[in-house]
């Protein structure tokens, strides 16, 4: 009888890039399985197309009315197993509510969730990148992918000198529509991909405590811009504007807004256009990871042992303080704008821009082909 397997990863949009290698684990391990996944609406987008899924179990986490027919659904499914990579109370009860024969989990978890699991892994957490946490619970399936874990340079201060091949482990495919918008796009602004290079600048981070300061990127782009074929791209969600609105007026205007312009997929096709991004701690990073845009990774609270790009490729930059990480949300200390932050400097994060673009001019090329399925 076909095997039914329940992946539980509802969020955010890297957590649920960091899980499709392990999705793709599974899907070898079990090729005519019948395999799932459960997804927040936000994020549902990012699984679309994926053709190693068999069905996507979509969670409007605001519809309450909604909820028991939800569950019901769920509930019906016949899941041999169901296997948690989020560990929080609600990922927890997805697993329990399924009524899966088998349910897979972390321990020690967050708020409780091992307590609904019937198998668990025991996993110090501080040791490991995500996607690697999430193939070593995936193994609790006899899925694995060899290819994983990877060199990251960047851990021991290394510099990326040559583009290292990595395997293609995270796949998003977006649709036609998608590219369509964005070669539109590009067209407007009379891009010449033969001539000009884009630069992506990715200003914002859900946690406050992760932005780098605005002045700081104004400067970066008004330095990059003076460079006569690279053209500086801002990108964001809607609620962004605001902060690419003041980046844009500090670096003297003149720079192209993709902020609030596309959906999930969409921006990761601009992205992908793109020769090298400049980001801090967030979604948009592991977006540009996922279809082999050169990094430069800005990072303070957070570690990047833990959640930095994971591409041999990157470059990170870090001040690596005593108190660093604290993994919070704001300064621990106090502070409005944290020193882990504040002391990167504009300059040496021109430079390693400056370090990707020529990686990328240098006639390797790009790591992996961006069609969609």
């Amino acid at each position: 009888m076909r095997q039914r397997i329940l992946i539980v990863k509802p969020s955010s949009m890297g957590d649920i890039v960091h899980t499709l290698p392990a999705s793709l684990a599974i899907r070898q391990a079990y090729p005519d399985a019948h395999l799932a996944w459960l997804v927040e609406r936000a994020h549902a987008e990012l699984l679309a197309r994926q053709k190693h899924l068999d069905e996507v179990f979509v969670w409007d986490r605001r519809d309450i009315r909604g909820l028991p027919q939800f569950v019901r659904r769920l509930r019906e499914g016949g899941w041999d197993a169901a296997i948690d990579f989020q560990g929080l109370l609600r990922s927890g009860l997805f697993t329990w509510v399924s009524g899966a024969r088998r349910r897979i989990g972390y321990t020690p978890s967050k708020e409780g969730a091992h307590l609904f699991y019937t198998e668990r892994l025991p996993l110090d957490m501080s040791r490991y990148h995500a996607v690697e946490r999430h193939l070593q619970l995936a193994r609790l399936l006899n899925a694995e992918l060899t290819c994983v874990p990877i060199e990251r340079p960047y851990l021991d201060g290394g510099h990326v000198a040559a583009r290292r091949d990595s395997p293609p482990i995270f796949p998003l495919f977006p649709s036609e529509k998608d590219e369509a918008s964005v070669d539109a796009w590009l067209a407007r602004h009379q891009f010449d991909p033969a001539r000009e290079r884009l630069i992506v600048l990715n200003p914002d981070c859900r946690k406050a405590a992760n932005r780098w300061p605005t002045e700081r990127f104004a400067e970066v782009a008004r330095l990059l811009k003076q460079q006569p074929h690279l053209r500086v791209v801002l990108c964001g969600g809607p609620a962004s504007r605001e902060l690419c609105d003041e980046i844009d007026r500090l670096a003297g205007g003149g720079l192209w807004r993709a902020d609030g312009q596309f959906g999930l997929l969409a921006s990761t096709a601009l992205i992908a256009r793109s020769a090298v991004m400049l980001t801090g701690d967030t979604g948009p990073m592991h977006l540009a990871v996922a279809v082999g845009t050169l990094v430069v990774a800005l990072f303070g609270p957070a570690s990047p042992r833990l959640t930095g790009p994971y591409a041999s490729d990157a470059i990170v930059l870090n001040e690596q303080l005593s108190c660093a990480p604290c993994f919070g949300r704001r300064c621990h200390l106090g502070f409005d704008r944290p020193p882990c932050m504040e002391g990167i400097a504009a300059t040496a994060t021109v430079e390693a821009v400056r370090r990707q673009l020529a990686l990328f001019e240098s006639g390797l090329g790009r790591k992996f082909a961006r069609k969609s399925a």
